[in-house]
């Protein structure tokens, strides 16, 4: 596609068709923004950014396909002429640091009134960096946070942590681990402690979200 230089071009990818619309309608006043596809899931949106690259992927957070984190990344690897703006209903640390470590432009809350949203796409598409100090603030919080609670563990209770997180049962663990089943149980007390969680679910949860289930 041939660019104009005084046109913005967007992508809007959620997977809630009244999201899409209204986005497409909010963004209908800006005449230099012109929306040239939507997409319902992560496969999608990523092959319209190749097939059209588009000034700005409107990246909803969480819908089918690959994670917003992942098509970020692939879009800052292959594709860094677009710029990544995130619009999410999920104001939750862990995904503001996922997104800013994904080379994200922006995360903004689809709260946000239609002159913010278009005042967001001409910044991103100038190549400015959107999150705000408050946000970056809360993101290394969260890292530096995350980080502190997981060598807080023991090897040992880090492997329990992992099992844990995969639906495994006490059972379970102590056979892979091969030691007791007690000693499984004193383990996953000692890391519900430390995690300041009160229960497995919890602690599964804390690992899901803390980004280090792939290190």
């Amino acid at each position: 596609m041939e660019r104009n230089a005084r046109l913005i071009t967007v992508i809007v990818a959620d997977d809630h068709e009244v999201v899409r619309e209204g986005v497409q309608q909010m963004l209908a006043s800006a005449h230099d923004i012109m929306v040239v596809g939507v997409a319902e899931d992560g496969v999608i949106a990523q092959k319209m950014v190749s097939a059209l690259h588009p000034h700005v992927l409107i990246l909803d957070l969480v819908m089918p396909g690959p994670s917003a984190a992942e098509i970020a990344l692939w879009v800052q690897r292959y594709h860094p002429e677009t710029a990544v703006l995130v619009l999410t209903a999920h104001d939750r640390d862990y995904y503001l640091a996922q997104m800013l470590d994904a080379g994200a432009a922006g995360y903004l809350d689809k709260g946000a009134r239609a002159q913010q949203l278009i005042r967001a796409i001409r910044a991103a598409a100038a190549g400015q960096m959107l999150f705000t100090l408050d946000q970056q603030r809360r993101a290394r919080a969260w890292q530096v946070d995350v980080q502190a609670l997981w060598v807080s563990l023991t090897p040992r209770e880090q492997e329990v942590l992992r099992l844990l997180a995969k639906g495994l049962g006490n059972r379970d663990i102590a056979m892979q681990l091969k030691i007791a089943e007690k000693t499984v149980e004193k383990h996953t007390s000692e890391v519900l402690g430390k995690l300041r969680v009160a229960s497995r679910t919890e602690a599964a949860l804390w690992m899901a979200n803390s980004g280090l289930e792939e290190c």
